[in-house]
């Protein structure tokens, strides 16, 4: 009896120990939230479809509305200038946007929520969809994600998701970023 409970008791500790670093390597893959904002603002200048815009409305997914990473993002978001709104994936619906446009929205994503269902509803509304986690880009979860790689800023475009989103980067950014075709 004494070595199952010391069993159990080990593999409670192995599954708290792998899901902390699994935490700890989501968080780390992030860009800093004030660093992204910047880089993000930026970057709407340059989308056909934002750059004229004078009120931009960040609807942030996450896995839960409240929480210490999507309070910072939506935080950093707010003192930019931008109007952001954090939602689940179940909350994405025509509802919830009824009176927003691809002229004035975008979709920032966090990791570890259903890509899927975020991905068909930008590609559906014709929202940006954006992370500062530089692997959702590279697997075609966002268009655009931005990083700091060695110290400077990285941007990672994924040319088919930018598409199926109907919208256009000037090429002059694009010559900047790492573009995935």
């Amino acid at each position: 009896m004494m070595t199952i409970s010391r069993q159990l008791r080990r593999a409670l500790v192995s599954f708290t120990l792998i899901t902390a670093a699994a935490s700890i390597a989501a968080a780390a893959e992030m860009a800093d939230p004030g660093r992204q904002s910047d880089m993000f603002k930026r970057i709407f200048s340059y989308d056909k479809d934002l750059r004229g815009s004078k009120k931009i409305v960040v609807i942030v997914v996450g896995e839960a509305r409240k929480g210490p990473e999507v309070d910072k993002v939506a935080a950093v978001f707010r003192e930019k200038g931008l109007f952001p709104a954090v939602v689940t994936v179940s909350d994405l619906n025509d509802d919830l946007t009824a009176t927003l446009t691809p002229q004035s929205t975008v979709i920032y994503v966090m990791p570890g929520i259903a890509y899927d269902v975020v991905r068909e509803f930008a590609a559906k509304k014709g929202f940006l969809s954006i992370s500062g986690a530089r692997s959702l880009a590279e697997e075609g979860h966002v268009a655009v994600s931005v990083d700091v790689k060695g110290g400077k800023p990285e941007i990672v475009v994924n040319i088919a998701r930018l598409e199926s989103e109907r919208h256009e980067l000037s090429s002059e950014l694009l010559n900047l970023a790492r573009v995935i075709r």
